[in-house]
Order: structure tokens, then C-alpha cells, then sequence
């Protein structure tokens, strides 16, 4: 009976390498994913006021889970029900399939926004774009597999501002405060809070420290309102 038994462990791991194998085989598939634009309060949001614009192209950052590809695959991003921006208005429309390259971790997802006229003057739209599973990939992280961009030409607050250091380098928001703050740093904040972070590389920190200081003692010889008519106040930037 114990050569018997004996005789039964080799296959028994064999068939367990085999499923093994099935299920790596099953996970080798590809996966795609957003970065995490979809953790932040209201995603991306993008102001035509702050660069002038009247047509500009979004990279949405895409990656890979999974090994790397040894070939160019296809994903696929679609428009998802509760978008109110309207393609050939304010965004071109998406193509059936965008290029995920071989050998990189990570691709960018160009999303041309338009302006035409003055409807975005005094109104945001919201488009609204998802991952879909191709023959080529899987969608990996179904909670990273959508992102929203609110498009406007009116100031936004930053959608990241609360839960990032600005509150303490630039005091409470307000739009005033805000275009102050593009006028003395000569730029907007970035779009995401990832950019935000990585500004200037390993000086990040420095450097929105010393914007908000530079802020800070504009307010401290200057008296303005901001638009809800309170006085703006200094802060103890670090």
C-alpha cells in the first residue's frame, strides 16, 4: 500500500502544476488600468481660462499589469452614460482602438477638448471615458477602470486641493487667491495631485513652499477682497 501511495504524489503534483500553469497562463493576459485620476474628489478638471486656448490634447496616463508585451496590443476606451460633453463640440471623438506598445509599462491616452463659442464660459461639462476589454487585453482594476474630466472656461478649484499640502502653503481657496497665485508663480497648479508631487522632481515640497510664502507676503502688504467679498487674511505657510 506505500508504493501505492507513493506512486499517487507524483501525479498528484503533477496535476497541480498543471493548474498551476492554467491559472498563471489565465493571469498572463494583459491588463490595463488608469492611473489614479479616479481616487481625487472629482478626477481631472481642465479650465480654458488658465491656458488660452481653444483646443488642447489631455495625456491620460495607462497602464499595464502584467508581464510586459512583446507586441503592440490593442485597448479600447469608450464614453460612458452621464457625460455631458458631446463629441465634435467639446472633445474629438475617440477612436475604436488605441495602441498599447511593447516592452513599456505604461502609454498615454490622447483626448483632444475643444472650446467653440461661449457655452463653457458659464458652464462645466463632464466626459466621462472607460477601459473596455479587447481581444488583445483585459481591463485589470475594475475601480481604475474610468476616469472623469470636467471641462470648463471658468476657474476651477483644484479637485486634489483639500487632501494635498496647498491648504497649508497657500491658505484657504478662492478663485481671487487663485489667479493671484498663477500670476506671482507665472503658471496654474498641474492637473493632478501625482503632478502636483512630482513638480520640479525631488524639490516638489520646496517649491510649493516657497510659492505660497511668495503669495502670503504679497497679502500681507495688499488689502483685496476675494469674490465673495471676505478680506483676505495671511496664513503660516512652513
Amino acid at each position: 500500500m506505500k508504493k501505492i501511495y507513493l506512486l499517487w504524489i507524483p501525479v498528484l503534483c503533477l496535476l497541480w502544476r498543471c493548474n498551476e500553469n492554467d491559472h498563471m497562463t489565465w493571469k498572463s493576459k494583459g491588463g490595463v488600468y488608469f492611473e489614479d485620476y479616479s481616487q481625487e474628489a472629482d478626477s481631472l478638471q481642465y479650465s480654458f481660462r488658465i491656458t488660452g486656448l481653444e483646443r488642447d490634447t489631455l495625456q491620460l496616463t495607462v497602464k499595464l499589469q502584467g508581464a510586459l508585451l512583446d507586441r503592440p496590443m490593442n485597448f479600447r476606451v469608450v464614453t460612458e452614460e452621464g457625460s455631458t460633453a458631446q463629441a465634435g463640440v467639446h472633445y474629438e471623438a475617440l477612436k475604436d482602438n488605441y495602441i498599447f506598445p511593447a516592452h513599456q509599462p505604461a502609454t498615454v491616452l490622447p483626448v483632444v477638448i475643444l472650446k467653440k463659442g461661449e457655452e463653457l464660459d458659464h458652464k462645466t461639462v463632464l466626459l466621462k471615458l472607460r477601459l473596455e476589454t479587447t481581444t488583445d487585453l483585459d481591463v485589470a482594476l475594475p475601480e481604475k477602470c474610468y476616469v472623469r474630466l470636467l471641462v470648463t472656461n471658468q476657474l476651477l478649484k483644484p479637485a486634489y486641493w483639500d487632501v494635498s499640502p496647498l491648504p497649508i502653503y497657500f491658505g484657504a481657496y478662492s478663485q481671487v487667491k487663485h489667479l493671484k497665485c498663477i500670476e506671482i508663480m507665472g503658471h496654474d497648479f498641474p492637473l493632478t495631485q501625482g503632478e502636483l508631487m512630482n513638480y520640479g522632481g525631488v524639490q516638489a515640497y520646496t517649491y510649493w513652499m516657497r510659492a505660497g510664502r511668495a503669495v502670503c507676503n504679497y497679502y500681507a502688504s495688499h488689502i483685496e477682497y476675494d469674490e465673495k467679498g471676505n478680506l483676505i487674511t495671511t496664513w503660516e505657510p512652513l
